[in-house]
């Protein structure tokens, strides 16, 4: 039976040396990327926590007996973050909300790779490829907490798998794929998805077609979400609803030569070592593309879907691309914050399609035995890290579990809650864990941007959003409880608030009405 055209290369019949090899590299290393987020009760993410009061309110705002009714709404049903939000309730309905993240994100660690090395064997590369990815994995958007964003890559990574194989032989089965994976990513990010059509236009924009009428007929996959898209843009965005009006200028560029500085800052984990591992990694790129044939690897039976291409690495062009963007982009549009500073991260996963290792089996070996090494060495220090962190902060997590159903927590920590282990506010939020645990209502959240999902009703805070005049506002009484680290002795004695438990260097405060 002969196999369909579009059809991958079958798995070898038996595993050699090399595939072992290969398949325990890459188990230790897929290992250790979803390590770290179970090795603390937090996790050092600042903004993952309110993405987790999403997931309350999502779940509550329709129950009468939650302070989420009647505060809390949900705006055009088809928008972005519903389908995170969708999984999470789902698994939240046998778990926490938190072991739900902690799931989510695993997956994320170990999708990643799996969907890389599907891209890698649909463009016929060395699998040994995917050790780049697992540097990555860790990045600023995943430490920085922005959960939906960090955890489309997977689907990203999937839908090019796709849109090259579509590009090189279409086929209704992959174009019913592509449409999916498209529409998925819609749902997930609106960003994620705005990466998908600049690299798929790019891809269809290189790639080489028989005449004028496939050339169009091969960006029907398109269509759904694009539709999707622009039902989202007039309901949510656009029409601007009550609480999405942000103030300012429509779109706003950094200083470019301040903004070229920091490109690398966007690549790796939130961490003093993030800009040097990111160089060394980038060496390690260097000196293997100065030992790579001209041509990436392609099986001797099955060429190379790139061989269709008007250059001979489009994936390069792609990474190149997304650096270019990073440069032009916005840092602002539309009340969106972060537009162009999420390139340079999705500019180093492309690349890792874009890498020819060496042709000698010297070099080849000495540096992929480098970049595993590196990989794993920074995985451990972050699994290193997680725990220094847990032990910072494993006395906030307990205090927190004292409170009751529907109960309020206020947490004006100092140093935006910077710790030892991770310096860059990894505690902004801390105080919305509260409010995913207990169900009393945040402090403040994301639903203040018109365009999520995820609403105030009538565009209010249904709660006083206190700043750092907290202890003489006189809203503080809307909260139950305030949570401290290292609290001074004047605040001990403050008549407002009134000591109720210790655990190391937290403490929690009644509020005194």
């Amino acid at each position: 039976m002969t196999a369909p055209p579009d059809a991958l290369p079958p798995p070898p019949a038996r595993l050699s040396r090399a595939d072992l090899a290969y398949g325990a590299t890459v188990f230790a290393l897929t290992l250790l990327s979803a390590l770290p987020f179970w090795l603390t009760d937090l996790l050092p993410m600042m903004d993952y926590p309110p993405f987790l009061t999403f997931v309350r309110a999502f779940q509550d705002y329709r129950d009468p007996s939650s302070p989420f009714h009647g505060t809390y709404t949900i705006g055009w049903p088809l928008s972005p973050l519903l389908l995170p939000l969708v999984v999470m309730r789902l698994l939240a309905a046998v778990t926490s909300i938190e072991i739900a993240g902690k799931i989510l994100l695993t997956l994320y660690a170990i999708a990643l790779p799996a969907a890389s090395i599907h891209l890698l064997r649909v463009l016929r590369r060395d699998r040994w490829c995917v050790l780049l990815v697992f540097p990555l994995v860790h990045s600023y958007w995943v430490s920085g907490g922005f959960f939906a964003f960090a955890t489309a890559p997977p689907l990203l990574v999937l839908g090019l798998a796709i849109a090259v194989r579509w590009l090189d032989r279409p086929s209704p089965r992959l174009g019913a794929g592509l449409a999916a994976v498209a529409v998925a990513l819609f749902l997930w990010h609106a960003l994620a998805f705005a990466q998908l059509l600049l690299d798929f236009a790019l891809l269809w924009a290189l790639s080489r077609a028989p005449g004028p009428r496939a050339r169009w007929r091969a960006l029907l996959p398109a269509a759904p979400s694009l539709v999707l898209f622009a039902i989202w843009m007039a309901t949510m965005v656009l029409a601007k609803p009550s609480g999405g009006g942000a103030p300012g200028p429509v779109a706003a560029w950094p200083p470019f030569l301040e903004n070229a500085g920091q490109l690398l800052e966007f690549v790796g984990v939130l961490l003093p070592i993030s800009t040097a591992y990111v160089l060394l990694f980038a060496l390690l790129v260097l000196a293997g593309a100065a030992a790579t044939p001209d041509r990436p690897h392609e099986a001797p039976d099955s060429p190379s879907p790139l061989a269709r291409y008007h250059v001979p690495n489009p994936f390069a062009v792609l990474a190149l691309a997304n650096v270019a963007c990073y440069l032009l982009l916005p840092s602002y549009c539309l009340g969106v914050e972060g537009i162009n500073n999420r390139h340079p991260w999705v500019s180093a996963l492309l690349f890792t399609f874009a890498w020819s290792l060496p042709a000698r089996p010297v070099l080849k070996a000495g540096l992929l035995a480098s970049t595993a090494i590196g990989s794993g060495l920074l995985l451990l220090h972050l699994c290193e890290r997680f725990m220094a962190f847990h032990e910072e902060t494993v006395g906030a997590s307990r205090l927190i579990d004292r409170l009751s159903r529907g109960q309020t927590l206020l947490a004006p920590l100092d140093a935006w809650g910077a710790t030892a282990a991770f310096p860059v506010k990894p505690l902004r939020s801390l105080q919305e864990i509260a409010t995913v645990r207990h169900g009393g209502l945040p402090n403040h959240s994301f639903a203040g941007y018109g365009i999520n999902i995820v609403q105030y009703v009538g565009g209010r805070n249904p709660m006083p959003g206190l700043g750092q005049n907290w202890l003489s506002h006189p809203e503080l009484a809307r909260f139950d409880y305030v949570l401290l680290r290292s609290p001074s002795a004047a605040l001990l004695a403050h008549e407002r608030i009134e000591l109720v438990a210790r655990d190391g260097r937290w403490a929690l405060f009644a509020v005194r009405r």
